[in-house]
C-alpha cells in the first residue's frame, strides 16, 4: 500500500518528483530533508521499512539513515524498521549477517534524537511475492516485512560501478528479494519497482564514492549533496547525472525504462556533475560487463576489487591473489588513458570465456545455463489478435502448397527474406495417450535448444476449446555455430492460440517483439493429428533471425548454393531434436538442455577466473601487449591444497 500523497499541483502547474539539494551538512540535513519531502508532497504513514545500502566499504551514511528514521517518526509512522539483506556480493566478500553489516555502517537502533528503530534482515521471513504471473518474481519469495510495509523507503549511496557506471536506488532495491538464480538482476529490480512500489527514495551523495569502481574501491568527494525522490528511476536519473554517467549505463535502469517507459516527473535542482567526479570509462565498463555475462566470473570480478572489507571473514588464497592483481589496475583506471591495461586483460579473459561458452552451445549443451525471464509485455494489448492466428497458419500453408519435400521430409522456400517451412514425423503412439502426456500448449518449451521462458494463460477467450496464451521463449543462437561469432540467443515474445479437438491438437503462435532484436519473424504452429497407427506431429513456421555483427556484410541470399545446404542442415538438426523431445516427453524421459544457473550461495569459482586472467596475460604477452599490464599479473595463480601458488611463466 503506498503512502498518502497530496495530488494538488503546484501553482506553476508542475510538482517535482525528484529534488537534488547541495550544500547539505550534518546540521542542516534534517531540515533540508523535511523540506524536500514537503516539496514532493509525500505524507508517510503506518509501518515503515527503510531498505538501506549496507554493503561495505560504501554503505549509506548512518547520519542520512537516521535522519530519515526521525522524519518518519515525525510523520507518525510506527514502527520504523531499517532493513537490509546479505546479498551474494556481500557473501562473496566475506560478510555473513545483516546485524554485522548494520553495526559496521554505524546503525545501532537509536537515532541521536532518541528515536528507536529495529534492524530487520529481509532474508529471514519470506512469503510468496504478490505479483502477477507475468513477473519474473511469480512463485518466488520476497521479504514479508517489505511486502507488508505501508511506507517503503530506499536509501542508496552515490557510487560509481565498474560494470554499470553507477549503482543507485534500483540496485539497492534488489535486496528486497532473494536472488533469482536464472534471472537477470535487471528484470528482478524492474519488477520490484513495478509491483511493490517505493514511496520515498533518498540517495546519499554527502560523500560520493567515485573512481573506476567507486562502490568497491572508493575515492571520496566532499560533495554534500542529497537526492530525494518519489520514483527510483528519477532518483537514479539524477544520481547518474551527478556522477557524470548516462543513466542507461546501469542495466537495471535501462531495463526499467525499456519496459515501463521513461518517468515523466520533474527534477528540481542542479544536475551538474559533481566537481572532481570520475567513473569507469565506457570501454572499460563494456569490457567488464562482457566478462560478467558469465555470472560466475562476474561474481569473482566484483569480489576481487578492493578489500578485504573491515569485519569480513578472511579471503581464500586465490581471491587474495586476484585482489593483489586487479586492485592496482582499478586504482589506475579512473581516467580513460589509464584504463587500457585493465580493459585489455578483461577483454582477453572474456574472449577465452566466450570461446568456452560458444563451444558448449554446439557440443556440450548441458553446460549452458538455463534462463528465467518476465513475460515482457501486456497480453491485453493484443486481445483482438488471438483469434486471427488461424489465418496466420493458413497463410503459411498457402505459401508451401505445391512444394515437394526434400530428402529429410522438409518443405521450404524463402519469402520476404524469411524462411517458410514445414516438417513432420509419424510417432507410433496412441493419440489419446500421447496428447494426455504431451501438452501441445507447452510445445514450444519442448523444442530443441530451449533455454527458458514464461508462459501464461490469457483469460477472456470466447470459446473454452480455444485457449489464449502469451509466452516468451529463449533459445540458443540459431544456427548454433553463430555463437562463436557473437550470435545472440533467440529471445521472442509471442501471442498464442491452443486448440484441442478429438482428432487434432494445435498450438499457433505469432511473434510480436524480440527484446534483444534477435528475430524479425518466428511465427508458426505445432499440430498433433490422429492417424490410424499413431500421431503425426507437424511444425510449420516463418522465421527470420538476425545475424551477428561479424556477419553483417555477408549476404547468403546471393549464394544459394552455399545458403541452401547450410539452412537445410540447420533445420534438419533442430527439428529432428524437437521431435525426439516430443517422444521423450511421451515416454517420461528428460529432454531439456542446459543446467541450473549458479546458485548465489555456491562458492566462488576463483580458480577458474585466475586461470583465465593468467591465460589472458600470456595471450597479451604473445601479441606484444603484455607490457600494458606489468609483472603484477604473474601473482595470479591457483593455490593448491598445500598452499603453493601455481602461476604461468613467460614462454
Amino acid at each position: 500500500m503506498a503512502a498518502d500523497r497530496d495530488t494538488e499541483p503546484m501553482t506553476d502547474g508542475r510538482r517535482p518528483a525528484c529534488v537534488t539539494m547541495t550544500g547539505v551538512t550534518s546540521g542542516s540535513l534534517a531540515e533540508q530533508l523535511a523540506a524536500a519531502t514537503r516539496r514532493l508532497a509525500l505524507t508517510p504513514r503506518g509501518p515503515a521499512v527503510v531498505l538501506t545500502r549496507l554493503s561495505p566499504p560504501t554503505p549509506a551514511s548512518a547520519v542520512v539513515v537516521e535522519a530519515v528514521v526521525d522524519l518518519l517518526h515525525d510523520a507518525g509512522c510506527a514502527p520504523v524498521s531499517v532493513a537490509g539483506r546479505v546479498t551474494a556480493p556481500d557473501r562473496d566478500r566475506g560478510h555473513r549477517t545483516v546485524a554485522a553489516l548494520a553495526e559496521g555502517a554505524g546503525l545501532h537502533g537509536r537515532t541521536p534524537r532518541g528515536r528507536s528503530y529495529s534492524i530487520v534482515d529481509l532474508g529471514d521471513e519470506l512469503e510468496p511475492a504478490p505479483v502477477p504471473e507475468a513477473s519474473v518474481l511469480s512463485g518466488r519469495p520476497i521479504a514479508k516485512a517489505w511486502a507488508g510495509a505501508t511506507t517503503r523507503v530506499v536509501i542508496a549511496r552515490a557510487v560509481t560501478d565498474l560494470m554499470d557506471g553507477y549503482a543507485g536506488s534500483l540496485a539497492t532495491l534488489l535486496a528486497a528479494a532473494p536472488e533469482v538464480a536464472e534471472a537477470e538482476d535487471a528484470d528482478v529490480g524492474t519488477d520490484l519497482a513495478a509491483y511493490l512500489p517505493v514511496d520515498l527514495v533518498v540517495v546519499d551523495a554527502l560523500a560520493a564514492a567515485v573512481g573506476a569502481d567507486g562502490g568497491r574501491r572508493p575515492r571520496l568527494l566532499d560533495s554534500r549533496t542529497l537526492v530525494v525522490a518519489t520514483d527510483p528511476v528519477l532518483a537514479d536519473t539524477a544520481t547518474a547525472a551527478l556522477l557524470g554517467q548516462d543513466r542507461s549505463s546501469s542495466r537495471v535502469v535501462q531495463r526499467a525504462i525499456a519496459r515501463r517507459g521513461s518517468p515523466t516527473g520533474a527534477i528540481e535542482g542542479s544536475l551538474a556533475p559533481l566537481p572532481g567526479v570520475s567513473g569507469p570509462p565506457p570501454r572499460l565498463r563494456e569490457a567488464a560487463r562482457a566478462l560478467a555475462t558469465e555470472p560466475r566470473l562476474g561474481r569473482v570480478l566484483a569480489a576481487a576489487v578492493g578489500g578485504p572489507d573491515v569485519g569480513a571473514e578472511p579471503d581464500d588464497a586465490v581471491l587474495g591473489a586476484l585482489r593483489s592483481f586487479l586492485t592496482p589496475l582499478i586504482d589506475a583506471a579512473g581516467q580513460a588513458d589509464q584504463a587500457l591495461a585493465l580493459e585489455a586483460v578483461l577483454t582477453a579473459a572474456h574472449l577465452l570465456a566466450h570461446g568456452r561458452v560458444a563451444a558448449a552451445t554446439g557440443l556440450a549443451k548441458d553446460a549452458v545455463d538455463r534462463r528465467e525471464v518476465p513475460l515482457g509485455f501486456d497480453p491485453a494489448d493484443h486481445h483482438t489478435a488471438y483469434d486471427e492466428l488461424q489465418d496466420l497458419v493458413s497463410s503459411i500453408e498457402d505459401l508451401l502448397d505445391g512444394l515437394p519435400a526434400n530428402a529429410d521430409g522438409m518443405r521450404w522456400r524463402a519469402v520476404d527474406g524469411a524462411t517458410v517451412f514445414e516438417m513432420s514425423r509419424h510417432i507410433r503412439a496412441p493419440f489419446d495417450a500421447f496428447v494426455a502426456r504431451v501438452d501441445v500448449g507447452a510445445g514450444i518449451s519442448m523444442m530443441a535448444d530451449y533455454l527458458g521462458g514464461r508462459r501464461i494463460v490469457v483469460p477472456g477467450g470466447p470459446d473454452p476449446a480455444r485457449v489464449r496464451q502469451a509466452e516468451r521463449n529463449l533459445y540458443l543462437p540459431q544456427p548454433n555455430y553463430l555463437a562463436i561469432w557473437g550470435g545472440l540467443p533467440i529471445d521472442v515474445c509471442k501471442i498464442e492460440l491452443v486448440e484441442r479437438g478429438p482428432d487434432r491438437h494445435r498450438l499457433t503462435w505469432q511473434t510480436i517483439s524480440s527484446p534483444n532484436g534477435s528475430a524479425t519473424y518466428d511465427d508458426g504452429s505445432l499440430t498433433f493429428d490422429r492417424v490410424p497407427d499413431g500421431v503425426v506431429a507437424t511444425v510449420r513456421g516463418r522465421q527470420r533471425f538476425a545475424l551477428p555483427p561479424a556477419w553483417a556484410g555477408v549476404n547468403l541470399d546471393a549464394w544459394p548454393e552455399v545458403r541452401d545446404p547450410l539452412l537445410e542442415e540447420a533445420y534438419r538438426r533442430f527439428f529432428t531434436t524437437t521431435f525426439d523431445n516430443l517422444e521423450a516427453c511421451y515416454e517420461g524421459r528428460d529432454y531439456r538442455i542446459g543446467r541450473p544457473a549458479p546458485d548465489p550461495t555456491e562458492p566462488l569459482v576463483t580458480e577458474t577466473i585466475a586461470l583465465l586472467l593468467g591465460a589472458a596475460k600470456d595471450w597479451l604477452d604473445e601479441h606484444g601487449a603484455g607490457g600494458l599490464v606489468g609483472n603484477s599479473a604473474q601473482t595470479v595463480g591457483v593455490v593448491d591444497a598445500q598452499g603453493f601458488r601455481h602461476v604461468s611463466g613467460r614462454r
